[in-house]
């Protein structure tokens, strides 16, 4: 559904066209602040084509749609298949990341989400049975020797899933898109993963809360930024008694990290904000902290006690009222 709300006063209008649709199995929120009346229908027509470009994202990374373009090359492995731009570029960033995290960042553990339940959609994961075959991966092993990517061709030694990089990848697509549309001032959220161009209906900086957290206890102040939690609040279950969730670590397979609720990172890029939000949780609490001070990742860390501890680099986004209180 696309809305459109005034705000200000009439010698001064600001409109806010916005869109709110579901998609990835989470909700969506597109927001262009508008400053005349005549450029409404352009931006309606703009968030149209923003939400056929999510759509076409999905199909092409779905793990839980056969026809994808990700599970038909899930289901041809050791083959080199043509496959679309964006798989290229997904793929290649797959590969940075892979780098950049020192293997925190996985692709392959889609095999370790199947053994412990997680094969269908999160809406049907009562359904799920831990797999009595468990096929072990090798994490130790290269990831571009499981993932080769050719010119135009990638070959899957090894399952992949993507999906932990797909969200903050829309985000940026769409980013750009609006960007490429003449936008300076709008919100891309998908589901958490954000980024915030130039200023609000208010015409000031975003001002961003973070779940689990009060608005008044701690608030951000973002422009030009992405923005992304990773957390197990609403993606963990329990088969015969044992605890599982979907952020797992390749280097601790089938041990579950529970001493934190959430992270959220503040980046360049909403992709970039998402990988290292999943990262810093996997690494556990003491090793993220350190890490997260070390390599100056603006964060924060949200513990199941209501702990909250920020970074360094976090402390340059807190709205003015959060820093004199800290």
């Amino acid at each position: 559904m696309i809305f459109e709300k005034f705000m200000g006063k009439r010698e001064s209008a600001s409109f806010v066209v916005s869109k709110q649709f579901e998609k990835f199995g989470t909700e969506i929120d597109f927001q262009i602040v508008v400053g005349n009346e005549s450029k409404i229908v352009e931006a309606r027509k703009n968030l149209e084509r923003a939400e056929e470009k999510c759509d076409e994202i999905e199909k092409i990374f779905s793990r839980f749609d056969l026809k994808s373009e990700l599970m038909v090359v899930n289901f041809s492995l050791g083959k080199s298949l043509a496959v679309s731009e964006k798989f290229l570029e997904v793929a290649k960033l797959a590969l940075k990341y892979n780098k950049d995290t020192h293997g925190y960042f996985d692709p392959r553990i889609i095999s370790q989400l199947e053994n412990s339940g997680y094969e269908h959609d999160f809406k049907r994961i009562r359904e799920a049975k831990i797999s009595e075959s468990k096929k072990d991966v090798d994490f130790k092993k290269e990831l571009k020797k499981d993932l080769v990517i050719g010119e135009g061709e990638v070959v899957f030694n090894e399952k992949m899933d993507f999906s932990g990089i797909v969200k903050g990848f829309a985000v940026d697509q769409i980013a750009k898109f609006l960007s490429e549309c003449g936008w300076k001032n709008f919100l891309v959220d998908c589901g958490g993963d954000m980024f915030f161009r130039g200023k609000d209906k208010n015409g000031k900086l975003w001002y961003v809360d973070i779940e689990g957290i009060s608005y008044q206890t701690l608030m951000l102040e973002l422009r030009e930024k992405g923005i992304a939690t990773s957390g197990i609040g609403k993606r963990k279950w329990e088969i015969k008694g044992k605890r599982f969730h979907h952020l797992i670590n390749p280097k601790k397979c089938g041990q579950y990290c529970f001493d934190l609720k959430s992270v959220t990172v503040v980046a360049d890029c909403a992709c970039r904000a998402d990988i290292w939000a999943k990262t810093l949780f996997v690494m556990g609490s003491k090793t993220a902290k350190n890490f997260a001070q070390e390599n100056k990742l603006a964060c924060a860390m949200l513990d199941y006690r209501g702990g909250i501890w920020i970074s360094n680099e976090f402390k340059k986004y807190l709205h003015q009222k959060n820093v004199q209180e800290n």
